[in-house]
Formats: structure tokens, C-alpha cells, sequence
């Protein structure tokens, strides 16, 4: 055999060994894997809504910490103090994406938007409640009373389901717009008699002496319910974009576990409050993670699950519609579990993987 001959039969059989290891690698690669490197990222910024809530404190980790920079996205936190404005907002195309509201979510479809749940961030479990000045001890003292909260938001939603369960509804008290903050303000001042809010404003007017909780939402737990919401045209156009957001997403929320400490400081810096009283008001809510959402985009009995969660408020809206239609709201619509189920899978791959090295 010539040196010539040879030499050509032994590129043909490097060719071939080469060609069957990119093959082998080739096949490794999960469908899934393949379409995520094939699908494109949105090219410019994505804005996410926020309101002053504590429980949104990963949004603001994975800003701060470059995990959105690490999926090859490029986010503003936009944060609100009114939730009218940030929801008018959002309905308006102003954003791509809000951290939202069960409530806010089917009010924000009524009125035409077309979105998805993509994710549940939290429970609140305490740090929403109503307020109010010595001498009223029960909801069923607001009778009467002037009581403050914000129109068509969850403040109204919430002071509406108390009231429901001692027999009242809003005819029985003198409504006073304000949002969250100002009611906590007016409260204070002793221009309201009940004040409907959250952390971390509620903390402050507690700490005045002027007033005290009455009814939280930790006596009804899941009904006040975080979740993060993508407009449907963004979630079809760049659906590799949202799962990007979710591995930051819960990227922070294991730095929050880890670090807390420096977890409050980020966020205390963002709100213009304390470590301390972060951390206190951090209390009160019940974030969610991985295993949590598993649960939340489940069909599990009870509000923790989204489907049953928006079920309930879609009828609560339709129920209190002044002019309710026909048509019946299907709120499971609004729901997208197919990005919680792919991180899911992602992560129990990591998993397997680790096993495989460590042994």
C-alpha cells in the first residue's frame, strides 16, 4: 500500500470519528435544548411593572446582581406606588411584562389585554390588612366609618371580601380614595377612620400608636396572591425571553435564601427604607419557589392553586358587575404553565447531572 493510499484512508477515518462524536453530541442535545438555542431573544429592553411591595424583592436582586445580563436580557424594574397607574399603564403597552396581581390579572383581560401568567412570586400572609384608629376593634365596627383604599384596585377587592364576611359591603362605610401610602398618611392624620394598605407602609402608621390591624390577609390566606404576567404577543414572539427572566428570576430568589442580609440592603436601598424593616415586613409574605410554583400551575384544591385562586375572583368580579353579561369568564385562560414546567425540567436535569459528576 503507498504512502498516498494510506494517508487518505486514514483521513477518511478520522473524518468518520469525528463526524460520529458530533453526532453522539448531537443526539445529547434534548428537542428542547435545540429549539432554545434556535429561538431568538428579544433585542431590546424589557420593562417589568412593579409595585412598593416587598415580595418582589428578586426582581430587583437579579437587577442589581447582573442575572438578567447573564440570560442575554436586558430589563428595567419600572416600580409604582399607585396601582391604578402602574395597571393603566401596562394595559397601555408601556411594559412588557408586571409583577401582578390574581386580581389585577382578570380585572386587566375584562378590559381587553391579552396576557399570561407565567409565574406565582408569592402569597401575602399578613402584610396586607386593614387598619384602623383605636376604639374599632372588628370589621363589623366600619360600619358607618370612614374607610379609605384605592378604587378598582386590590385595596378595594380586599376591604370588599372582609366586609362580605361579616355581612357588610361598601354601601355600609363612607369610601375615601387614596392609595396605599396616602391612606396609611390620612389614617394618621385622623382625616379616615379605617385605612386599607400594605407593607412597608402599613409598618409605619402601626408604629405611630394611631392605629392598629383589624383584618390582614394572613385570615385569608391565598386570596392575595403575586404573580408575574407577560403580554401573549411577547410570550409567543420570544418565548426563549421569558424562561431567560424565569432562571434570573429564581437565580435571586436562592441569593435572597442564602443572603438575606444583603438581600434587605438592595431592597431597602430601591424603597428608601431600612434593612430592619424590610426584613420585618418581609415576614408577613410567603414567597414561592420552584417547588411552590410546581403546586401554583397545579390543579391542587384550595387558592394556593392559580387555577382555583382566579376562579374564585373572576366570580367575585362578575358577581359585583354592575351590568354582569351572559358571557362566563374562563380565567383558566390566562394561564401559561408551560414556562414553570420547562424550569422545572431544566433544573432537574442540573440535578442529575451533579449526581452523575459526584460519582
Amino acid at each position: 500500500m503507498n504512502t498516498t493510499y494510506r494517508r487518505v484512508l486514514m483521513l477518511i477515518a478520522g473524518a468518520a470519528v469525528v463526524f460520529t462524536g458530533l453526532w453522539l453530541g448531537y443526539r445529547r442535545f434534548s428537542r428542547q435544548e435545540i429549539t432554545k438555542h434556535s429561538e431568538k431573544l428579544y433585542p431590546g429592553l424589557i420593562t417589568v411593572g412593579t409595585e412598593t411591595w416587598p415580595g418582589y424583592i428578586a426582581l430587583f436582586i437579579a437587577r442589581d446582581k447582573g442575572y438578567f445580563q447573564e440570560e442575554g436580557l436586558r430589563v428595567e424594574v419600572k416600580r409604582y406606588v399607585a396601582l391604578g397607574e402602574l395597571s393603566k399603564d401596562y394595559v397601555a403597552g408601556k411594559m412588557q411584562a408586571r409583577a401582578n396581581l390574581t386580581l389585577d390579572a382578570v380585572n386587566e383581560h375584562l378590559k381587553g389585554l391579552d396576557h399570561k401568567a407565567v409565574m406565582a412570586i408569592d402569597y401575602s400572609n399578613g402584610s396586607d390588612a386593614i387598619a384602623a384608629r383605636s376604639g374599632i376593634r372588628r370589621v363589623t365596627d366600619f360600619a358607618g366609618k370612614r374607610v379609605g383604599y384605592e378604587p378598582g384596585t386590590l385595596e378595594e377587592f380586599f376591604i370588599s371580601w372582609a366586609l362580605n364576611q361579616y355581612g357588610l359591603s361598601l354601601g355600609d362605610v363612607i369610601s375615601v380614595a387614596g392609595n396605599p401610602d396616602e391612606t396609611g398618611r390620612m389614617l394618621e392624620a385622623g382625616q379616615i377612620d379605617v385605612a386599607v394598605t400594605h407593607e412597608p407602609f402599613l409598618s409605619k402608621v402601626i408604629k405611630t400608636g394611631k392605629a392598629h390591624p383589624v383584618y390582614s390577609s394572613a385570615n385569608a390566606p391565598g386570596l392575595i396572591t403575586d404573580i408575574l404576567t407577560f403580554r401573549t404577543d411577547f410570550v409567543e414572539s420570544y418565548p426563549e425571553s421569558v424562561r431567560g427572566f424565569l432562571r434570573a428570576y429564581f437565580k435571586a430568589l436562592d441569593f435572597w435564601k442564602e443572603h438575606p442580609q444583603e438581600s434587605y440592603i438592595i431592597l431597602g436601598r430601591e424603597f428608601g427604607e431600612t434593612p430592619e424593616s424590610i426584613e420585618k415586613a418581609m415576614t408577613g409574605i410567603t414567597m414561592l419557589d420552584l417547588r411552590d410554583n410546581r403546586t401554583a400551575f397545579s390543579f391542587a384544591a384550595g387558592l394556593q392553586s392559580l387555577y382555583g385562586n382566579m376562579r374564585k375572583i373572576g366570580e367575585f368580579i362578575q358577581s359585583h358587575q354592575k351590568n354582569p353579561g351572559t358571557k362566563i369568564l374562563d380565567t383558566d385562560k390566562l394561564i401559561d404553565a408551560r414556562f414553570i414546567r420547562e424550569i422545572l425540567r431544566e433544573r432537574e436535569r442540573e440535578r442529575e447531572r451533579e449526581r452523575e459528576h459526584s460519582l
